[in-house]
C-alpha cells in the first residue's frame, strides 16, 4: 500500500493554552497512517521559509514520513488559530486561516510522477489542486477527499463521481440526502457525527457506529482525520464497512484526549 497525503501542512496556535503543533488535514492523515503500520506514505505541499516549516519538516522526519516533495517557498507557512469551549470542541474566529504556503501551492510535474504510483491519495477538499488532481487521477486509485463542514451538498455531488470515498463532518439532518446521493452515483460517503458517532453509505446501504466514549474530551482537533486515516487503512486491508468504521471510532477517540492533531 503506497499511500500519499496532500497538500495541508499547517501549525495549529492554541492562543488561550500558549500552545502550538503541527497539524493540517494531510500531516495527521499521513502521521496516522504511519501509526497504523504503513510504511510507505508520501506527503506533498509547501510550508514556508519560516521556522513553523522547519517544525513541519522536523515532524516528518521524526516519524520517518518522506518529505522529498515538501517544498520551501517565499511564503508563510500556512497557519491555523483554534479555540476550545467548555465541551472540549474547538472553534474558529474570522482571523483564525492564515493559508500562506497551501494556498500558493501547486503540483509540479514530479509530483504528478509520483501520485501516478500511489495505491491511495488523500486530500482535503479546500486544496487549489483539487480539480486537477480529479482529471489526472488513474482509475486504479483509491482516492479519498475530506469535504469538512462547510462544502454543500451541490458542491460534494459536482465532484463525487470522480471520487471513490467522501468523508464530511455532518449533521443528522443531511443523513438522507447524503444517503440519496451515494446511492445515485454509486459511491461511498462517509459522515462523521462528533459526539453522535459515523455513518457510512455504500452499494446502497447504510452503516451505522457509535463514538467511543472516553473520559474527558480535550480537544476535538484532529479526530476527523485520525478517523479517516483508520477508516481507509482497514477498509483497503479488509473491504469491510463495519470493520472500517470501528477503527476509525477506535482511533479517532485517543486524539480526543490531548491537544492538537497528532501527539
Amino acid at each position: 500500500m503506497k499511500i500519499t497525503a496532500l497538500s495541508s501542512h499547517c501549525v495549529d496556535f492554541f492562543p488561550d493554552q500558549n500552545e502550538i503543533f503541527v497539524g493540517g488535514n494531510s500531516l495527521n492523515f499521513a502521521t496516522h497512517c504511519k501509526l497504523l503500520g504503513v510504511n510507505d506514505i508520501n506527503v506533498i505541499g509547501a510550508v514556508g521559509n519560516d521556522p513553523f516549516g522547519m517544525l513541519i519538516e522536523e515532524h516528518f522526519d521524526k516519524y520517518s514520513i518522506s518529505r522529498a516533495h515538501i517544498y520551501r517557498i517565499d511564503c508563510s507557512t500556512a497557519s491555523n488559530k483554534i479555540y476550545i469551549n467548555e465541551k472540549g470542541d474547538r472553534y474558529f474566529k474570522a482571523d483564525s486561516w492564515n493559508g500562506g504556503a497551501f494556498d500558493a501551492f501547486r503540483l509540479s510535474e514530479k509530483d504528478w510522477k509520483v501520485l501516478e504510483t500511489s495505491d491511495i491519495i488523500a486530500m482535503p477538499a479546500g486544496d487549489p489542486n483539487l480539480k486537477a488532481l480529479l482529471e489526472k487521477r488513474n482509475s486504479h486509485q483509491i482516492v479519498v477527499i475530506d469535504f469538512l463542514d462547510y462544502h454543500t451538498l451541490e458542491y460534494i455531488e459536482s465532484f463525487i463521481d470522480k471520487i471513490d470515498i467522501t468523508f464530511l463532518s455532518a449533521k443528522e439532518e443531511i443523513l438522507d440526502d447524503l444517503e440519496k446521493l451515494s446511492f445515485r452515483s454509486g459511491k461511498m460517503i462517509v459522515a462523521t457525527l462528533g459526539a453522535n458517532g459515523s455513518v457510512a453509505f455504500h452499494k446502497n446501504k447504510r452503516y451505522c457506529q457509535e463514538a467511543v466514549k472516553v473520559p474527558e474530551i480535550i480537544d476535538t482537533t484532529g479526530c476527523g482525520d485520525a478517523f479517516q486515516a483508520a477508516f481507509v487503512v482497514e477498509w483497503d486491508k479488509t473491504h469491510d464497512i463495519r470493520s472500517a468504521l470501528f477503527q476509525g471510532a477506535t482511533v479517532a477517540s485517543k486524539v480526543l484526549l490531548f491537544l492538537g492533531g497528532v501527539e
